[in-house]
């Protein structure tokens, strides 16, 4: 399938930029759930994870094929171009294992918004200038099962969030818990509050793998190791994806604030597959640079 195929509905669309989140069920098959489980469970044991445990892991893409796969997943790119555009990659990626807890009582929830000192370094509320993915490998259809909760319209004004929601403060009822199924992926703005994680009264351990779509000026969250995928991967938008951007000329400007054709071939490839109307849906300024490539009879 091409991305157009997963370029964001109108409902889509209108409920991610009202409610800061938005849910895509199945984004993977069930075949891609448990291989990423297994990679995780191995993952840990070459860690010496200790069982029963809270784990978190970043720097995980040169780990293993089956995170790199997950940049460039139909289900979920075409949904981040049709809200970010085409000069974008993956800047953070990262898994974490949140097992049973006994005791839901002084409970972490963490809340926070992402993007560390961006946030708090600007003096205005901050634009969306990334997109998390959570792809949920467990089944969270039941309560109680350390589910990530999203305050909705948290992103739409300002906020003092450290006096508002202090770490340990349990999630009002405007909270939503994400009450979701194996394979599926949740997109969240950088900037809508969210807790990192919520009591796990179930005999679950719950695996969830986080990654970042950000526009290509952002620096990377994590160190981005990639050892030899360099070498190794040859699809161009993949390579996007990975920040393996093409060598350029001593003295030229960035390609990350100026970028060419070979920079960006996402582009070129959301031109072909989803058209330039369905592109115009970005906003004016997309519209804008998008004029280039079109023929006027005066």
């Amino acid at each position: 399938m091409t991305l157009a195929s997963f370029w964001p509905t109108a409902e889509e669309r209108s409920f991610f930029e009202r409610e800061g989140y938005l849910v895509v069920p199945d984004a993977l098959s069930p075949a891609q759930v448990q291989r990423l489980v297994d990679v995780i469970d191995r993952c840990g044991r070459e860690d010496g994870a200790q069982p029963g445990r809270f784990y978190n892991q970043v720097d995980i893409l040169g780990r293993d094929d089956a995170f790199v796969e997950l940049v460039d997943n139909p289900a979920v790119l075409g949904r981040i171009c049709g809200l970010l555009g085409w000069n974008i990659w993956v800047n953070h990626v990262h898994f974490n294992l949140r097992p049973p807890d006994a005791s839901s009582e002084n409970y972490r929830y963490g809340w926070h918004v992402d993007g560390g000192v961006f946030s708090t370094d600007l003096q205005y509320q901050a634009p969306m200038t990334a997109i998390k993915v959570g792809f949920y490998l467990t089944d969270l259809s039941e309560p109680d099962r350390g589910q990530t909760h999203i305050f909705p319209r948290s992103h739409m004004s300002e906020r003092n969030w450290q006096d508002d929601f202090k770490r340990f403060t349990p999630p009002t009822e405007k909270a939503v818990p994400l009450c979701v199924r194996p394979g599926s992926a949740v997109l969240f703005q950088q900037r809508t509050l969210h807790s990192h994680g919520s009591p796990n009264l179930s005999q679950l351990t719950r695996k969830t793998i986080f990654m970042q779509w950000a526009y290509r000026w952002l620096f990377p969250v994590d160190t981005m190791t990639l050892h030899d995928l360099g070498q190794r991967v040859e699809d161009p938008i993949r390579r996007q994806m990975l920040g393996l951007d093409p060598a350029r000329p001593k003295g030229k400007l960035s390609g990350r604030y100026y970028p060419v054709a070979t920079d960006i071939p996402l582009k070129n490839r959301l031109i072909q597959d989803v058209g330039i109307q369905k592109l115009c849906e970005l906003g004016p300024a997309a519209t804008r640079h998008l004029t280039q490539f079109l023929d006027f009879e005066l």
